[in-house]
């Protein structure tokens, strides 16, 4: 028993992450505020004329707050040594890998590899075998969230 309080018991300390997790959230959590980023320039355009109805893009709106929001929260959770972060972190990706592919096609190779840079690199290190182990998913490896 420790005398910690209960919400900073759970957290494992920082000389137990690896660097390969620090990485992965820091990238995690500049993917996120680049999100809400786009959410706050989304709305300062909410006005302009397009082909999406006023509803529509509030609609819009709500679901690029909310992905960032979660982006965030999983960046969170994945510095904390959560396994469920690992694919969340993995859907993510794979996603903005997707979305990459057309600024290619359309020859805006800039912010092709702005979103895909970042990607490859996240799903890389996710699999490295010390974050996961870090995260738990090794048979005689605890999570540190289960200490």
């Amino acid at each position: 028993m420790t005398n910690q309080p209960a919400s900073t018991a759970n957290l494992p300390s920082p000389q137990h992450r690896p660097f390969s997790v620090w990485v992965v959230t820091v990238l995690l959590l500049l993917e996120g505020l680049a999100v809400l980023g786009y959410a706050l320039s989304y709305a300062l355009q909410l006005g302009a004329a397009g082909a999406l109805g006023m509803g529509a893009r509030i609609f819009m709106l709500v679901l690029i707050v909310i992905a960032g929001t979660w982006q965030l929260l999983v960046a969170h959770h994945f510095f904390r040594g959560r396994a469920w972060t690992r694919a969340a972190v993995l859907f993510w990706q794979v996603f903005q890998i997707i979305l990459a592919i057309p600024y290619f096609q359309s020859g805006d190779a800039l912010m092709a590899w702005a979103w895909l840079v970042p990607a490859a690199a996240i799903t890389v290190l996710l699999f490295d075998p010390r974050v996961t182990a870090f995260l738990g998913d090794r048979p005689g490896t605890q999570s540190p969230a289960a200490n």
